[in-house]
């Protein structure tokens, strides 16, 4: 994975709903995609970690998750997978030597959560964009760079600064939306 899909992460850890939002705006056509190269590229550092303590007589790395069944999962992926599908993470406990002095863990289970709330946020995005009616086709198609501001304005007749304007306004109302619901502000537009 690249370190632009790195950096996007670092900041969408520390930023807030509306900037959040810009973000999945900004990278809609791959954003997702970032988010799984990253998850691939987790659960294979934790992966080989595993097997490099396998040789311990601790056993492997140990990675215990303990989902809302109360059941433990020992198996680095699936208890990565775990973090991201479960809402809470009980305990993790990771046994054996990992990589010298550093600690892995929390590292790793803070990631996964990372991912897991980007995934969560990309969804809830695509849930909202309905809200835009019969609009919501060619805005798609706009997010993801299909069309262009010019291809609006030809399409619909209007100047491309109108055309502009238009694509403004439907990004903040549908901004506005996503932002009511992430910051757990339930309703429909005013």
């Amino acid at each position: 994975m690249g370190n632009g899909n790195l950096d996007l992460i670092r900041i969408y850890v520390s930023a807030d709903s509306e900037k959040r939002v810009d973000l999945i705006i900004r990278n809609y056509p791959n954003f997702l995609g970032m988010v799984d190269g990253y998850t691939e590229g987790l659960c294979y550092m934790i992966e080989n970690e595993k097997e490099s303590n396998s040789k311990h007589e601790s056993g492997a790395l140990g990675v215990r998750i303990q989902g809302g069944n109360g059941m433990s999962d020992p198996t680095a992926r699936k208890a990565i997978r775990n973090v991201m599908l479960f809402d809470a993470l009980f305990n993790c406990d990771f046994s054996g030597d990992i990589m010298e002095g550093v600690d892995c863990a929390e590292t790793y289970m803070e990631d996964a959560y990372v991912l897991r709330n980007m995934r969560k946020d990309y969804a809830l995005f695509n849930s909202q964009l309905s809200i835009l009616g019969t609009q919501q086709d060619f805005f798609t198609k706009y997010l993801r760079k299909e069309i262009s501001l010019t291809d609006v304005a030809e399409d619909q007749g209007i100047t491309y600064e109108a055309a502009r304007q238009k694509i403004y306004k439907i990004r903040q109302r549908l901004k506005r939306q996503v932002i009511s619901f992430m910051d757990r502000k339930i309703g429909g537009m005013p």
